[in-house]
């Protein structure tokens, strides 16, 4: 091979193609600065860093690859007055890169870094080197014998060039040498996309994140899940929806860690797993006094009926057993007012609904979390500071009184994300349409046949049982009518208690409100699509009237916890408990507008 004289002179590279490139070989002991003024280059407003795989794509992926490296990558790389740094090489994702680069007019500088024992061009053959690619505008050329000896040298060179403007990584696909490269990244606190779908590596990360184990043997994967300021975004989506993040991590606030994202993931399912613990201890101890209830009427009918004709024992045993349940009626209506199940479900569910809403609003970068309103104060900390407010509420209610039990499964937890929602990326208009309007809105539908059909199942109970004791008492059977009683009794109670027809009447209004708003969205044009006003109204209205739902649920699980109260102890509705659980539940409601 012809030798390469190393210095801070550039030298000419001259393609078949007639194209150029000018080419330097610093040796080892060179600052990167240096390197930066032999070649002339000034200061980007951004870097983009490009790490990617040996893999060969074919079909589909290339040619979504092709398509996000030019129309995502190249496009704002241009439009940021960034610089985009690979491997430098005439294959796979670098060749795309420079392809990309080349369809856009070569509006941006393209650097590749190699180490120069391994690559091969014109008037410089190397045995078994790799071609150097020709859409590329510069190239380093380092020292070393090895595959993965240039990372230091373009790791320093993307800092150097940054200088305090953003350096943004982005994975594509991906191997071991690729891992080294990202873990200096990680390092370097430079935010990371993953580009979910391309496979290898960048796979991999995305599987750990969304079912992140206890313990990960590999001490860089472990680092880079741990440290990370990792960002996912799948290969399937829009090119237009991939350029928005990449200039949202470009811009001079970049993106906030993850790990505070995943953090109010991680309160919210601990306090959503807590509230269903406490439905269903409250739900089963009001089930169970609603059963004993009519269960003691019936022996009580049975035992004034017939008790006449029964042995002695028999008559004894069945007066002890009605004694028993009257007995254990009062304890678990003393227990139920004493422990409270039912009010902490409630506070437990109107914080985790409160931190979900807030989740999306980061996710998108609306409102208050949208670059306007992040300048002085970063997302992250806003996003920790919602999360601080709604937890410190609850503890001041109740809530405080019962263990409060740690969560450890998966982020999203089940069913609180769309099926296929990773719970951590960004989203765009179109994939929080998508993950979060439309996924309501089939909910709130769904729900709302269910609630009939219930709601018509225990009214014909309650039409039965009425007619069941008119019937009973034209034959002359007017004992029976208190079992009748009973039962309608508990029917009522529990409608009452579960709201059923007030939550069919919000669901059918919250429905209506999403199917509004996404109306609202199509008709706009793709350039009202793109207005930051426009997006914030899509998520402020839309999870406004999921927040009202919630709300108005609250309230009205507040009246029916007081009703219930009274109805089971005797006394007055409206007294001193009642008016602190309500004020309690309006805190932590109150809290997510700030």
């Amino acid at each position: 091979a012809t030798s390469i004289e190393q210095g801070l002179t550039p030298q000419q590279i001259q393609f078949a193609n007639k194209k150029q490139a000018q080419m330097i070989a610093p040796p080892p002991e060179a600052d990167m600065a240096e390197v930066q003024s032999a070649l002339g280059l000034d200061i980007p407003k951004a870097v983009l860093l490009i790490v990617r795989g040996s893999t060969e794509f074919e079909g589909d992926v290339e040619s979504r690859l092709m398509q996000l490296l030019s129309r995502g990558i190249a496009r704002a790389a241009a439009d940021i007055e960034g610089v985009i740094i690979d491997g430098g090489r005439h294959t796979g994702v670098m060749a795309m890169m420079g392809q990309g680069v080349a369809d856009r007019g070569h509006k941006s500088l393209l650097i590749g870094v190699a180490p120069a024992s391994k690559v091969t061009y014109p008037d410089r053959p190397v045995k078994d080197g790799k071609s150097l690619d020709h859409n590329h505008s510069h190239f380093v050329l380092t020292d070393g014998e090895e595959w993965g000896d240039e990372i230091e040298t373009m790791c320093e060179l993307a800092a150097t060039l940054a200088q305090d403007n953003p350096v943004a990584t982005i994975l594509v696909n991906g191997d071991d040498l690729a891992k080294k490269q990202i873990l200096q990244s990680v390092r370097q606190d430079w935010p990371i996309i993953v580009i979910r779908g391309s496979g290898n590596l960048a796979d991999e990360i995305t599987d750990l994140r969304q079912q992140r184990p206890t313990f990960i043997p590999d001490p860089d994967l472990a680092e880079i899940m741990s440290d990370g300021n990792l960002h996912f975004f799948p290969l399937d989506v829009s090119i237009g929806d991939f350029e928005r993040q990449l200039r949202q991590l470009s811009s001079p606030h970049p993106e906030a860690d993850d790990t505070t994202l995943e953090l109010a993931w991680r309160l919210f399912a601990m306090y959503d797993a807590n509230a269903n613990r406490q439905q269903k201890q409250f739900s089963g101890l009001q089930r169970l006094i609603l059963g004993l209830g009519v269960a003691g009427t019936l022996l009580v009918i049975i035992q004034n009926q017939y008790g006449i004709n029964l042995l002695p024992i028999a008559a004894e045993g069945l007066h002890w057993v009605i004694v028993a349940i009257t007995i254990t009626v009062s304890l678990l209506v003393a227990a139920s007012n004493r422990f409270n199940a039912g009010t902490k479900w409630i506070l437990s569910r109107a914080s985790a609904e409160s931190i979900k809403k807030e989740i999306y609003r980061y996710r998108t970068r609306a409102e208050i979390y949208s670059h306007q309103e992040t300048k002085s104060i970063s997302r992250d900390i806003k996003l920790t500071r919602k999360t601080d407010t709604i937890s410190s509420k609850l503890m001041q209610t109740e809530v405080n009184t019962s263990a409060m039990l740690p969560y450890d499964g998966p982020i999203p937890p089940k069913y609180g994300a769309a099926d296929g929602d990773d719970g951590l990326s960004y989203l765009t208009p179109e994939q929080f349409l998508k993950l979060r309007l439309k996924d309501q809105l089939t909910y709130y539908r769904n729900k709302t046949g269910k609630l009939e059909k219930e709601l018509k199942r225990y009214q014909w109970l309650i039409y039965l049982a009425g007619a069941v004791g008119t019937f009973l008492a034209a034959i002359g059977f007017e004992l029976w009518i208190a079992l009748t009683t009973a039962l309608v009794t508990a029917f009522t109670t529990f409608l009452e208690y579960q709201k059923t027809e007030e939550k069919l009447m919000r669901y059918n209004q919250t429905a209506t409100d999403l199917a509004n708003i996404e109306r609202w969205w199509v008709a706009l044009s793709p350039e009202e699509q793109a207005d930051p006003g426009n997006i914030n109204k899509l998520v402020g209205q839309t999870e406004t009237s999921i927040h009202q739902e919630h709300a108005a649920w609250v309230q009205d699980m507040q009246d029916a916890m007081a009703e219930l109260r009274a109805e089971q102890t005797g006394e007055e509705r409206g007294g001193e408990s009642e008016g602190q659980d309500q004020s309690q539940t309006k805190k932590i409601i109150g809290s997510s507008n700030i």
